[in-house]
């Protein structure tokens, strides 16, 4: 994955491009990036919202009941079925995401591509 990759967030359930992420720096297991929502993303912002803030509230602390919630928010980002799709039309359909404001990350739960 190179700096300056772009791939699009979209729920094939429902046909939905919910925004871009340009690759901006990468590391062995995670990616950052910038994100540009659609219109489509503003249902899903509120569940990003949420997943955010208990990152930054787990960073500080580690309480098992913030956990709890936090992996109730990844159960429901996961239930959406989201994929990211490269602009060689191949990508990622198992990862974790996170969205905050304009920033991104995500990390790979496969380490090559797929056909999408």
């Amino acid at each position: 994955m190179k700096i300056g990759s772009r791939y699009t967030l979209e729920r094939p359930t429902t046909g939905e491009v919910l925004g871009t992420l340009t690759v901006t720096d990468t590391e062995m297991f995670a990616v950052a990036g910038t994100f540009v929502a659609s219109p489509a993303f503003d249902p899903y912002r509120p569940l990003f919202d949420e997943d955010a803030r208990l990152a930054r509230q787990l960073a500080e602390d580690p309480d098992p009941e913030l956990l709890e919630r936090a992996e109730a928010v990844l159960d429901g980002l996961m239930s959406l079925g989201l994929i990211l799709r490269g602009e060689s039309g191949r990508g990622y359909r198992d990862f974790l995401l996170g969205i905050d404001g304009d920033e991104a990350s995500f990390r790979p739960l496969t380490p090559e591509e797929v056909p999408l």
